[in-house]
């Protein structure tokens, strides 16, 4: 037991070791001998526990998409404001992961995507959350889930991806505390509209169906006016025959 537990504690060091390698220098730019190095480990034992250069890059790419599953498991019905917040919170304090992403996406060699299977799956279930997100109503019917995840992705990395732009605009850079601070309020901002857009269109179709009601139901009867309006009617008439001089018609029944 106690040699499993040195293992084990062998393995969680190269494999930090090889985070560290991939994002400083991609897949096919990192040496064994270095992730060796930054481990204090014979380059052997990397082929002992991982077989390959590929293995040890699935198994990093495989912890990640584990705990990154794990989250969207556990926070089922995590709204769209706080999914931006701690994605962005999250993609700053593992910048190493998007990194190693960044090196793949400038890897023309068109070399098959390690652990493609694992990462489908990941964003299979990012894209299942948020169809159950539209299903009840948190999200408007007619919202796209697989873009509505690339808008997400791309609002919570873009600072990071391309920090001279960030530093070009802003003057402060991606990591920096404040900027954080004010990306953060930017994001909150733009899923507060996106929720006010849904409020309203649910306001409007709502309307829209009290309207079409009132159209099946037809118009309204129009009713007859009371006895005391009649009343007053005619009252007004005699008011007007004395004025003009005009006799009040006699009953003749009961002249005498």
């Amino acid at each position: 037991m106690p040699q499993q537990r040195d293992l084990n504690r062998t393995r969680e060091r190269i494999m930090a070791a090889a985070q560290k390698e991939f994002a400083a220098h991609g897949f096919a730019g990192a040496r064994t001998d270095a992730i060796a190095r930054r481990a204090r480990v014979n380059e052997r034992m990397i082929f002992y526990c991982f077989d390959s250069k590929e293995g040890l890059y699935r198994a990093v790419l495989a912890q990640k998409l584990s705990a990154e599953t794990g989250m969207i498991e556990s926070t089922p019905d995590e709204d769209f404001i706080s999914s931006l917040v701690k994605g962005f919170a999250k993609t700053c304090a593992d910048i190493d992961v998007l990194r190693m992403w960044l090196w793949e996406a400038l890897d023309r060699s068109n070399r098959k995507l390690v652990a493609e299977k694992e990462r489908r799956a990941y964003f299979q279930a990012e894209v299942a959350s948020w169809r159950r997100a539209k299903d009840s109503g948190i999200l408007p019917p007619d919202a796209d889930e697989e873009m509505l995840l690339l808008v997400r992705a791309a609002l919570c990395t873009f600072p990071l991806a391309l920090p001279q732009v960030t530093s070009l605009v802003t003057g402060m850079e991606p990591l920096d505390p404040e900027f954080q601070r004010k990306w953060r309020a930017c994001l909150e901002w733009v899923g507060q509209r996106l929720f006010a857009s849904i409020h309203t269109s649910g306001e409007f179709e709502r309307e829209q169906a009290e309207d079409s009601a009132g159209q099946i139901r037809g118009p309204i009867e129009t009713r007859h006016q009371p006895d005391a309006t009649r009343g007053r009617s005619v009252n007004r008439s005699d008011q007007q025959m004395k004025r003009s001089g005009t006799k009040e018609p006699v009953n003749r029944k009961g002249a005498k």
